[in-house]
């Protein structure tokens, strides 16, 4: 499995700073969606970073993970 890093940063950011509701404060909903992205920014820094491919194996398919549950 692989994850390009550079294009998942792309779409981080673009959720984070671009994709933000116009309302505040943010209703739960949003609030727990927004919280999937912080954790999703750690997952890939630690994917990006991990010298052991077991490990960055597990990083990446944690962050697929959250990324689909974001998105779904």
């Amino acid at each position: 499995m692989s994850l390009d890093p550079k294009q998942e940063w792309k779409i981080l950011k673009y959720e984070l700073f671009e994709n933000k509701p116009a309302i505040a404060p943010y209703p739960p909903s949003v609030v727990s969606k927004r919280q999937l992205l912080l954790i999703s920014q750690c997952l890939l820094a630690d994917y990006e970073y991990e010298k052991v491919p077991k490990k960055k194996e597990f990083f990446g398919a944690i962050y697929k993970l959250t990324m689909e549950t974001y998105f779904a």
